[in-house]
């Protein structure tokens, strides 16, 4: 699609959705965003506002546009009359936005309606293709090499751990390298989380994480294996199938470019991962539409 702006018809859609991007995080930044980033010194001389900026941020993530250098050029071809930055200087300010989005984000949770249930999973975050798993240097000292049961295979990267309501809104996420379970890092993703009851895969299996989920106030519930003692009266149908939800979800974030970030600093994986999250939650709220 991203080869059809010169056409009026989708020069003319992206526009219009800039600017009721821009009036939505308008409202969001006066409402969410901490006083310091809204009254920080000459902020009113700024050539590109931070509102302006969180707009073409979750337009990114809505066209799914490959890379950022990509995405700066299709602004500047698409809207000559917007005030752009220098490349690097336009980076750098997207970047020192991640807080504003994280801002946001809370603020919207606090703010949102969810149920009771919650689902929490993981899903990979590979750095590069699989026969370079073992030669490659890019956050070594972050990123490892980890197994991926789903596709069954080993691969080099992060594993990123999020918990969802019902509907799809992301409560919290925590990137971790791939080498780390699932069962480790899941009472610091379900810190503070809204809701009692979590369900989980297989891989959540053990009353050690019952008992911790229990201190912190939560019921865990995880399917049992078939060769498990009272697999068949324990295991509800109903719930699996509801936690099979977060599988679509992942499918969306993906679709929206979260395996493929590109990033080659912390700043700018963190950046991307930050845009996706927010972008996928104002779409579940109904906040932004959808780009199909």
């Amino acid at each position: 699609m991203l080869n059809h702006f010169q056409f009026t018809l989708y020069r003319h859609d992206f526009q219009i959705k800039f600017d009721r991007y821009r009036l939505t995080m308008s409202h969001l930044f006066k409402r969410y965003a901490p006083r310091k980033y809204r009254e920080r010194r000459n902020i009113e001389n700024s050539k590109l506002s931070d509102v302006a900026l969180l707009a073409l941020m979750c337009l990114k993530v809505q066209y799914q546009v490959a890379t950022w250098r990509k995405f700066y050029q299709l602004v500047s071809d698409i809207m000559p009359s917007l005030p752009m930055l220098e490349y690097s200087r336009f980076m750098r300010r997207c970047k020192n936005l991640v807080p504003i989005f994280q801002s946001i984000r809370t603020g919207l949770i606090k703010k949102s309606s969810y149920g009771v249930i919650a689902i929490i999973d993981s899903f990979p975050l590979p750095l590069c293709q699989d026969n370079r798993k073992l030669q490659a240097v890019l956050f070594h000292r972050f990123a490892d090499v980890g197994y991926n049961a789903t596709k069954q295979r080993y691969y080099y990267g992060f594993k990123v751990h999020v918990v969802t309501d019902t509907q799809g809104l992301i409560l919290n996420y925590e990137l971790t390298s791939a080498s780390i379970h699932d069962v480790k890092a899941a009472p610091e993703v379900i810190e503070n989380c809204p809701c009692s009851l979590v369900i989980a895969d297989v891989g959540y299996v053990g009353k050690k994480l019952q008992h911790i989920f229990a201190q912190m106030g939560y019921q865990l519930w995880t399917p049992y294996r078939s060769n498990m003692r009272l697999a068949k009266q324990h295991n509800s149908r109903q719930l699996k199938k509801l936690r099979r939800r977060i599988e679509s979800y992942f499918a969306d974030l993906t679709r929206q470019g979260i395996e493929h970030t590109l990033a080659r600093s912390l700043g700018g994986l963190q950046m991307n991962i930050e845009a996706i999250m927010l972008t996928h939650n104002l779409e579940i709220m109904g906040i932004l539409q959808t780009s199909n």
